[in-house]
């Protein structure tokens, strides 16, 4: 299984990604350690031009790494086909121990790098670079979760068996199964719902409030932004599974997250989590730069910065809602009754 086409470029694209950030972090400790923007040493003029290429390399290589994890969906769903038992990336994903941890890992790490990529790009903005300390010491600390990807591909890969049966998404996204899939399909539809919009009606009202009254930024309130569009990612999940896919797929026995990426169900799973993610990801991250405040040009920069990044999570997640709840409604007003 380890050559096949999808493994095998999912394994050279991760090595050469590794490579590049292993030698990043190994230069980001370098600037970290002897940082010093009043200094004029000759010292001091190799760190500036090493965190520009360094800089600029971790620019593509995050966005790269980010685009790994749909790589990673498309490559399970291939693996599906030659895969006996499996039906789409969910059953290849449980074929081994080590698929949903990756996947997870792997979501978790979109979030990260999406973070640091906004923060780099704050950075550069100004000519003094006033978080490169802080963003290089954020990228040594980020180096573990890379290595984990890179660990957890290798044995997905490698334990790949085409001989064992794998399980379909119907008995693993379903009530009366036991773990994490089963428990997620299990979920009261009234339950998940009132959580999602609960929170979309906090995120919205919240950022009502700073476009009319403004706010001061403070670690408490970027604290619990950043969580709060944590929670609503997690909830937002569950929604899919216990109600969204029931009306997409017409039947209360399918609820896979996955086979919404197909085409028999006109890929509507592209954009209901391309906007989730995206509006998760600028939410999350206007939180963290909440989190973080700033003074001088810097604060004016990340207050700008702040504003288009509201801007853009509340447009996608209202797109996200559009894309998500249009099939419920085109039921209920074909059918004039729900599932």
């Amino acid at each position: 299984m380890i050559l096949n086409p999808w493994i095998l470029t999912m394994l050279t694209g991760h090595a050469a990604l590794f490579f590049v950030f292993s030698l990043a972090t190994i230069n980001a400790w370098w600037i970290f350690s002897g940082w010093d923007f009043t200094s004029s040493s000759e010292k001091q003029y190799g760190l500036e031009k090493r965190t520009y290429l360094v800089s600029s390399v971790m620019n593509l290589t995050l966005i790269i790494q980010m685009l790994m994890l749909f790589l990673l969906v498309m490559a399970a769903d291939e693996l599906a086909k030659i895969l006996p038992g499996a039906m789409c990336a969910t059953g290849s994903l449980s074929s081994n121990k080590y698929g949903f941890p990756l996947l997870m890992i792997k979501i978790g790490s979109f979030f990260i790098y999406f973070v640091w990529w906004v923060l780099n790009y704050l950075d550069n903005q100004l000519e003094d670079y006033p978080l490169v300390r802080k963003k290089y010491l954020a990228l040594v600390c980020i180096f573990p979760v890379m290595i984990s990807e890179t660990i957890l591909l290798l044995l997905f890969a490698v334990n790949l068996n085409p001989t064992v049966i794998a399980s379909c998404c119907g008995s693993i996204y379903n009530e009366s199964s036991a773990g994490l899939g089963g428990t997620m399909a299990g979920s009261s539809p009234l339950m998940t719902l009132t959580l999602f919009f609960g929170v979309v009606s906090i995120v919205l009202i919240w950022h009502m409030i700073e476009n009319l009254r403004g706010s001061r930024p403070t670690k408490k309130k970027g604290g619990l932004e950043a969580l709060l569009w944590v929670f609503l990612f997690v909830t937002a999940l569950l929604t899919v599974i216990s109600f969204i896919s029931t009306y997409i797929y017409e039947m209360l026995s399918h609820k896979c997250p996955f086979c919404l990426l197909k085409a028999e169900y006109n890929y509507i799973g592209v954009p209901l989590y391309f906007f989730l993610f995206l509006a998760t990801a600028t939410g999350l991250t206007k939180g963290v730069l909440q989190w973080m405040g700033a003074e001088g040009p810097l604060g004016e920069k990340a207050i700008w910065l702040r504003r288009r990044l509201g801007q853009m999570s509340i447009f996608s997640l209202l797109v996200y809602i559009v894309v998500g709840y249009s099939p419920f409604i085109i039921y209920y007003i074909r059918t004039g009754r729900t599932i």
